[in-house]
C-alpha cells in the first residue's frame, strides 16, 4: 500500500505545474471543445468553408497514421497487459476481440445504422448538381428564388423542393448521430489516459483529426437548408460530446476495476483502428491528387507517435 502511495505521489510531482493529471484532462478537454467549436463556428460566419482543402487533407492523412500508431504500438499492448493478470478467468484471445467489438461497434454506427459517408457523398452530388445549374439563374441574382420560379410552372417540383429540403434535414441529423457517438468513443480514450504524455498525444490525434469531422457536419447542415440559429444549436450538441466521453473515461479509470479499464482501452483501440484504416485512408485516397503528399502524412503520423510512445515507455 505504502509503496502505490508513493508511486502515486511520484507521478503527481512530475505533473507539469503540478497540475494533477485529471486537471490536466480538462484542460485538455477545453482545448478540444473549443477547438470543435471554432472549426464550425467561424466558417459558419464567414461563410467561408475548408478554403485550404490540401491543408486539411493532409492533417486528417496524419492524423490517420496517429490513430493507426496509438492503436497498435500503445492501446492494445496495455490492454493485453492489462488481461495478463487474470488469465484464469479470461482467454488469451478476449482483449484481441473485445479490440474487434470496438471496430465493429464504430463500423455498425457509421456504416449499418447511419451510413454517414454515403449520406455527406448523396449530399455533395446534390450540391453539385445544383452548382450546374446555377448559371442558369444568375441573372436573377437570387438562385434559391429562380429555381423556386422555374419549378413552379411545372406545378408539381414545389413539392420536390420541399421532400428534398426535409431529405437533407434528415440525412443531416443521422450524421449527427454518427459522430456524436464516434467523438464520445474517441474522447473516453483521453478520460482512460494514465499518464500526462497519453494525454498530450491523444489530445494532438484528436486535435488533428476533429476538423474534418467538424466541418463536414457543418457543410451538411448548410446543405439541409436549416436557419443558421438552428445549425448553431444541432453543431453545438456535437461539441459537447467531448466532455461527456472525457467525464464517461474518466469515471472509468477512477472508480470501475482495473479489468473494466482494459476493457474499455480495447474498445478505444479498435475505434482507433477504424478511424485509421477503415474512415480515414479510404476518404483521403479516393481522389487520388496530392496521393504522395497524403502518404507522407500518413507515415510521418504513424512514425511519430510510435517514436513518442516508444520514448515515453522507457521513461516509465
Amino acid at each position: 500500500a505504502e509503496a502505490a502511495a508513493d508511486a502515486i505521489a511520484s507521478s503527481t510531482t512530475k505533473m507539469p505545474y503540478n497540475i494533477p493529471l485529471n486537471g490536466w484532462k480538462v484542460i485538455f478537454q477545453a482545448f478540444l471543445t473549443t477547438l470543435n467549436v471554432v472549426c464550425w463556428l467561424v466558417p459558419l460566419r464567414s461563410k467561408k468553408i475548408s478554403d485550404n482543402k490540401l491543408a486539411l487533407s493532409l492533417a486528417n492523412a496524419f492524423s490517420g497514421g496517429v490513430f493507426l500508431s496509438l492503436a497498435f504500438g500503445h492501446l492494445i499492448p496495455e490492454c493485453v497487459h492489462g488481461f495478463q493478470g487474470i488469465s484464469t478467468v479470461f482467454n488469451d484471445v478476449t482483449p484481441y476481440l473485445l479490440v474487434l467489438s470496438g471496430y465493429l461497434l464504430i463500423f455498425f454506427v457509421e456504416k449499418v445504422a447511419f451510413d454517414a459517408h454515403e449520406i455527406l457523398h448523396e449530399m455533395e452530388h446534390a450540391q453539385d448538381h445544383h452548382h450546374k445549374h446555377q448559371p442558369m439563374d444568375s441573372s436573377s441574382g437570387t438562385t434559391s428564388t429562380s429555381s423556386t420560379m422555374t419549378t413552379s410552372e411545372n406545378g408539381d417540383s414545389p413539392k420536390a423542393t420541399n421532400n428534398n429540403g426535409a431529405t437533407s434535414g434528415r440525412s443531416a441529423l443521422i450524421l449527427l448521430g454518427a459522430l456524436a457517438v464516434h467523438s464520445i468513443l474517441e474522447m473516453v480514450a483521453l478520460g482512460l489516459a494514465d499518464t500526462f504524455s497519453d494525454s498530450a498525444i491523444l489530445t494532438l490525434s484528436i486535435a488533428l483529426h476533429q476538423p474534418a469531422e467538424s466541418i463536414a457536419l457543418l457543410v451538411a447542415f448548410l446543405k439541409s437548408g436549416m436557419p443558421k440559429g438552428q445549425i448553431i444549436r444541432f453543431l453545438s450538441i456535437f461539441s459537447a460530446m467531448g466532455p461527456i466521453g472525457v467525464a464517461l473515461g474518466m469515471a472509468v479509470n477512477e472508480f470501475a476495476a482495473p479489468i473494466v479499464d482494459s476493457i474499455m482501452v480495447a474498445i478505444v483501440a479498435g475505434t482507433f483502428v477504424y478511424v485509421g484504416a477503415t474512415e480515414v485512408i479510404p476518404e483521403e485516397w479516393e481522389d487520388s491528387e496530392h496521393k504522395w503528399k497524403k502518404f507522407f502524412a500518413l507515415m510521418s503520423g504513424i512514425v511519430s507517435i510510435l517514436m513518442i510512445t516508444q520514448y515515453t515507455m522507457t521513461l516509465g
